[in-house]
Parts: C-alpha cells; sequence; structure tokens
C-alpha cells in the first residue's frame, strides 16, 4: 500500500511542475515575442503481479506520472504596430540573431522579441544591449551610396554577418551628373501657347504671329516691297528650299534667305537686320528713306501669279514708313513654336545648376535645340542641334541624343552631361518612338524629367522593410540599403533552450550538428521557410490567459485529488495499525 504514497507523491510533483509552467506563462503575458511553454505529462512503470495467459489478461499496477515534456509553443504571436522604426516583428518561422562577448568568439543567442534601438555607438541592440547581427553594405561603384549584393536563390548577402553598426553610414558624398533624361511633347497645332521670336534660319513656313496663331505661309506666297517711294518694286516669293520662284521675284525659304534680298535691294545706305523676330531697316544715309509694302495682286504690271497671304502681308506692313536719317522701322514680331525644358544637374562639389534645353520649330517635324546656363555659371560646348519628327509625331529612329560638354566657374570637374531625348536606358531608339519627345497637336509641355546625380547628403532616419533591409533615408533625398537583418531557422527550433531575457541558446538537438557547425541554420526573411518582416511592429506574448487560467484550475483539482489520495492511505494505515492494538 505504501506504494500508493509514491504514485500520489509523484502526481503532486508534476501538478507542481505544470502550475509553476502556467504562472510563468501568466507572469510573460506581456513580454514582447514570449513563447509559452505547454506540460506534458506520461505514465511511469508498471508493476506486474500476474502476466497474461492465453485466457487471461495481465493484471499490472501504475506507478504514476512524470512530466513528460515541457515544449515551447512556437506559435505566432499577434503582431502590434509600434511608433519605433527598429521595432521590427517575425511573421512566420524563425529567428532574430544576437550576439555578445569578443568579435573573435562571439556567444549567439536568438530570439523572437525585435524591440531594437541604436546604442551610442550606432549599434542595433536589443534591450540588453546584444548587438543584433547581420550584414552591412559596402560603397557603391561610383562612391555615391551603398550597395548590398546578394545570392539571388538564398537572398544572403554575399559578405560574412556580424554586428550591425551604421556609424560608416552617416553621410554620402555628392555625385555628379551624367544625364537628363526627359519626356516632353512639341507642339504641331496651327495654334499655339508657346512660342518665342524667330531666329534667321527658321523657315516661313512654321512662323506664327504676335498671337501664336500660324501665318499659314504656302509655296508661291508673295509681295513687294519699294524702297525708294514706289518707283521700283521687289517681288519676294516664298520658295521652299529645293524649289525654284517665278521670274521677276526673288525667292526666299528662311528668314535669313528674305533678309539677305532686301538688303541687296536697298543699297549700302540702308541696314536690314534680324533682331528679336522683327525685321529692322535702319537708315543710314542721309536722305529719307520711303519704304512702301503691298500685297502683289496690287501690281497690274505684275505678269507672274500673284499669290497673297493676308497675315504674312501684314506682318511686314509694319515697315510701310518714311524712315528718316539715324532712324529705324520694324516689321511686326514673326515668332516660331518653342519649347524650353527648365532642367538642373548637380556637379562634383554637389552644387546644383540649371540647364535650360530649349527647342524652336524651324521647319515642317523639325526642331533645333539649344542648351544653355541661365545663371551663366559655365560654359557649354556641342551644346545645339536639330531633330526630325515623322508624320504620326514620332522621333526619328535614328535621332542620336547629344552629349554636352559642361565646363562650370566653380573649379568642379567638367561633365559630359547626356540629353536623353528617347526616355530609354540606352538613350537611344527601342522599337518605340513616342518614349520621350514627340511632336503631337497638343500643348507643349514636359511630363517627366529627372537626372542621376545629388548633392552630399546626411542620415535622416531609417526603416526596415519586409525582407529585412535597413534603409537609410538621407538629406539630398536618397536612399539606399544599408543593412539587412539575419534570420536563424531550425531543423527543431524546439530544442533551443531558453536562458531568459527572451533568448534562446543552442542545444545538440536543436539541429545537425553540421548545421550547427557550419552556421547554414542563418538565412534571410522570406527565403525558405521564414518569414518576412513586419516594420515598425512588434509581435506579442502567444501566451493565452484563458487557457492559462483554465489549465491552472485543472493542475489544481489534480493537486487536491492526489492531496486526498495520500490522506486516504494514511486513513487506512492507521486504520491497520489500530487492529493491532
Amino acid at each position: 500500500m505504501d506504494a500508493g504514497f509514491w504514485t500520489s507523491q509523484n502526481a503532486l510533483l508534476g501538478s507542481q511542475f505544470a502550475m509553476d509552467t502556467v504562472s510563468n506563462n501568466i507572469a510573460n503575458i506581456n513580454t514582447v515575442g514570449f513563447k509559452q511553454n505547454v506540460t506534458n505529462f506520461q505514465d511511469l512503470i508498471y508493476q506486474t503481479t500476474s502476466a497474461g495467459t492465453a485466457s487471461t489478461n495481465p493484471i499490472q499496477i501504475g506507478l504514476g506520472a512524470q512530466i513528460a515534456s515541457n515544449s515551447l509553443d512556437l506559435s505566432q504571436g499577434s503582431i502590434q504596430p509600434s511608433n519605433v522604426a527598429t521595432n521590427i516583428a517575425i511573421n512566420g518561422n524563425g529567428f532574430f540573431m544576437v550576439q555578445n562577448g569578443p568579435a573573435s568568439s562571439p556567444n549567439y543567442y536568438f530570439t523572437r522579441a525585435g524591440n531594437f534601438s541604436f546604442d551610442g555607438a550606432n549599434n542595433l541592440v536589443d534591450p540588453n544591449g546584444n548587438f543584433v547581427v547581420g550584414w552591412t553594405a559596402s560603397p557603391n561603384s561610383t562612391g555615391s551610396g551603398y550597395t548590398l549584393p546578394t545570392n539571388p536563390q538564398t537572398g544572403v548577402p554575399t559578405g560574412t554577418a556580424g554586428p550591425i553598426n551604421i556609424s560608416n553610414y552617416q553621410k554620402v558624398p555628392a555625385t555628379a551628373s551624367t544625364y537628363i533624361k526627359m519626356q516632353a511633347n512639341l507642339d504641331s497645332s496651327s495654334s499655339v501657347n508657346e512660342y518665342s521670336p524667330a531666329t534667321s534660319n527658321i523657315g516661313f513656313n512654321v512662323l506664327f504671329d504676335s498671337n501664336g496663331n500660324s501665318l499659314n505661309v504656302q509655296p508661291g506666297n508673295n509681295f513687294q516691297i519699294s524702297y525708294d517711294g514706289g518707283q521700283t518694286w521687289h517681288t519676294y516669293e516664298y520658295t521652299p528650299s529645293g524649289s525654284t520662284s517665278q521670274p521677276n521675284t526673288e525667292g526666299f525659304s528662311t528668314i535669313g534667305d528674305l533678309v539677305s534680298s532686301m538688303q541687296n535691294d536697298i543699297g549700302p545706305n540702308a541696314t536690314v537686320s534680324l533682331n528679336n523676330g522683327q525685321i529692322t531697316i535702319t537708315n543710314n544715309g542721309t536722305q529719307n528713306l520711303n519704304i512702301m509694302v503691298r500685297p502683289t495682286s496690287q501690281d497690274p504690271s505684275f505678269t507672274g501669279t500673284a499669290s497673297d497671304n493676308i497675315k504674312l502681308d501684314t506682318v511686314m506692313e509694319a515697315l510701310n514708313q518714311i524712315v528718316l536719317p539715324g532712324q529705324s522701322v520694324n516689321s511686326q514680331t514673326l515668332n516660331t513654336a518653342s519649347h524650353t525644358v527648365n532642367a538642373f544637374f548637380y556637379d562634383s562639389t554637389g552644387a546644383k545648376h540649371n540647364l535650360d534645353i530649349t527647342f524652336n520649330k524651324i521647319n515642317t517635324n523639325q526642331w533645333s535645340y539649344q542648351a544653355t546656363l541661365p545663371n551663366n555659371d559655365g560654359t557649354l560646348s556641342n551644346n545645339s542641334g536639330v531633330i526630325n519628327f515623322d508624320a504620326n509625331g514620332g522621333l526619328d529612329p535614328s535621332t542620336t541624343s547629344p552629349t554636352i560638354n559642361v565646363s562650370l566657374n566653380n573649379g568642379a570637374t567638367n561633365l559630359n552631361l547626356l540629353l536623353n531625348f528617347w526616355n530609354t536606358p540606352n538613350a537611344a531608339y527601342s522599337g518605340n518612338q513616342f518614349t520621350g519627345l514627340t511632336q503631337f497637336a497638343l500643348p507643349s509641355n514636359t511630363t517627366f524629367l529627372t537626372q542621376d546625380g545629388s548633392p552630399s547628403g546626411t542620415l535622416q532616419s531609417v526603416n526596415f522593410d519586409t525582407q529585412g533591409n535597413l534603409i537609410g533615408s538621407y538629406s539630398n533625398g536618397n536612399s539606399y540599403t544599408i543593412a539587412k537583418v539575419a534570420i536563424a531557422n531550425f531543423t527543431n527550433p524546439q530544442g533551443l533552450a531558453q536562458v531568459g531575457s527572451n533568448l534562446y541558446q543552442i542545444t545538440a538537438n536543436t539541429d545537425t550538428p553540421q548545421t550547427i557547425a557550419s552556421k547554414s541554420y542563418i538565412g534571410v526573411a522570406g527565403f525558405g521557410s521564414r518569414g518576412t518582416i513586419s516594420p515598425s511592429s512588434l509581435e506579442q506574448s502567444n501566451a493565452s490567459i484563458d487557457q492559462a487560467l483554465t489549465n491552472m484550475i485543472i493542475y489544481e483539482r489534480a493537486f487536491q485529488a492526489n492531496s486526498k489520495s495520500i490522506q486516504t492511505i494514511d486513513q487506512i494505515l492507521q486504520t491497520a495499525i489500530s487492529l493491532k492494538q
């Protein structure tokens, strides 16, 4: 009968152990990343009083229960948002790694608690000061930022894992621009909102008046000018390049052609020039200059085909004046469709410079461009040229994006700046004519503009992404991955030993000796069976107070029942003793 004492005693010890476990679970109900323990029991050996035979069952007496295991419950805890950028949670399998001890022989621990912060030395640490393990980035090839190369199959960075320290990532140097990439439309309409005074190389067929309306000059349009009060008339006729004008007329294609013909006709005592889009006649002689302008159709003696253009006549009739010696007279302004892309770039010191790229329509489906420094802070070369479009408004596939040469006054390194008119990675035609510059009958505008330079910057803030990358945001507007946290995962994570302070330690039953020795349990979030990272969040304890209180009642009842068993056996023994008396 005394065996009943020991059977009940074992049960009492087991209930006490389970009660201690539940108490610990309840105590850590608010502990970040805590994983509750679950107590499991198993029966002890049995005393056999009669072995079974072919016709009888064995007679056995059990000797009680014992603790089979006190297992970790690694189920996911709820994830709660946090206002701290360095707080992270694992959504799925895996553990964060932390280390302490000497760098040559560190002690590794594992935790689900991601309530990290930076210490005074810029180390990422847990609340106990242990260093969070991961990888840090290296300067990129241009020296202007950082890069973290990874193995594409495993996602693991190619460097060696160690403590995350961001002391070397507080600043980034300036980066000189190498290109300006743009997407813009140049208006092909007969009425435009953007226009500017025409230059001498622009054809009359693409000119606009002072209201932005096309002059609509057609081949054969002509007008007459007299420089001596009507005694002699000169007929000027628009003749596109490659064509021939009528007899007794002077053909012109561009404004420069017309100015040159007028100069030849007016003689040495006057000067004909183009100033801010206006044809100017200056009287250099001592006598009045009597200029008269009329449509060709008003000349009864003209034997050719008179082709009047009222808008063109109106522009030129502003010259219809008597010009005194030393005085000048101007036509109305001749304008061309234009658009200016207001770009900027950075030099090697990080200084920002404005760059205007002005496009002027010079002929049908043809525009000139010229890049200028509006602040006169340097000089440019190879900064002008001509581009062509097809009838559908697409950029000619043979167009080459130009590279302009920039020499600055502040002592910065000279630049070769690519103007990417195609807005493509290789700055050239890639099968689509409409990726960059276009010429549609829509208002001129710039819809996309970027460049690759930046000023120097200082680290302003950090945050994690779902892959565990630590992203540094700098004052120059750039962001770089400067570190990545390691995530450990094991074949048998329940084999980890709890050592307090939310930490676990590897045991011989956690994984194979080869895995433990090679540290191949180290990986990154989102790869293999490892979970992802929830940024600015913390995983809460997975201990359930409802379950814990229920278990506590069960263990209490078990303790009471086994206590009663001992009392009952004691009374039986007392009765047996009293029989002897």
